[in-house]
């Protein structure tokens, strides 16, 4: 389950307890694994963080999981997500799956079900990560993590590569300064001009125009 070690997932679960022995497990196994006890705390870490999957609980503190993930689907539409509930709801797994989740889980998991679970998001994610077009020529595989103009590989750091998957999964919005400085170089402090000048890197690498400067602001994909 090598690809899981690439991912960065957000748990919203309000049983401490729970979260912390489930935490502990996951960590062997994903990148990261952030947590949130609220619906408002999960939003605010999945519009400010890279996040790759999501798993939520069905009832917490302030809200309702269901809730969380509709606001979840108008920013991301193809983002997994995992349900996890203590109780088996009909009404509860309809409404799940009406806003396609990836799964719907009883907990406490067992560790036959929390493997199986763990071996169909290593699955999804293989399938899944694919080629997207993000120019007339150029296009972007996340399976190989190579960048292709008009039939030619284009050779990419790591930073490039989570610039572009950043870009790429904030498509609808502006992708801030602030963000990219979050999710790319984490501790490390960027300067304004260290930025500038990796982006004009980034850019003369390709020909085809694909990157809005917003001035003061950020960057966008140009091509919609």
């Amino acid at each position: 389950m090598d690809k899981l070690k690439e991912l960065n997932l957000l748990l919203l679960e309000d049983n401490l307890e729970f979260a912390k022995n489930t935490i502990d497990t996951l960590k062997i196994y994903f990148k990261k694994v952030t947590h949130a006890v609220g619906v408002q705390d999960a939003l605010a870490i999945f519009e400010n963080s890279r996040i790759d999957l999501i798993i939520s609980d069905i009832k917490v503190k302030d809200g309702n999981g269901l809730d969380f993930i509709s606001l979840i689907r108008e920013i991301d539409k193809q983002i997994p997500i995992i349900v996890l509930s203590a109780h088996k709801d009909e009404e509860f797994l309809f409404k799940a799956i009406s806003l396609n989740i990836l799964s719907y889980e009883l907990k406490p998991l067992s560790y036959k079900s929390l493997n199986k679970l763990l071996e169909n998001i290593n699955l999804y994610f293989t399938k899944n990560n694919t080629k997207v077009i993000i120019g007339k020529e150029l296009y972007y595989n996340y399976k190989s993590k190579e960048l292709q103009e008009s039939g030619k590989n284009i050779k990419l750091t790591k930073k490039e590569i989570l610039f572009l998957e950043l870009l790429l999964k904030n498509h609808n919005n502006i992708l801030t300064d602030e963000l990219i400085q979050k999710n790319i170089w984490e501790d490390q402090i960027m300067g304004e001009g260290a930025l500038k000048n990796f982006i004009f890197r980034f850019r003369k690498k390709v020909k085809e125009d694909f990157l809005t400067t917003v001035t003061n602001v950020g960057y966008k994909l140009s091509y919609n």
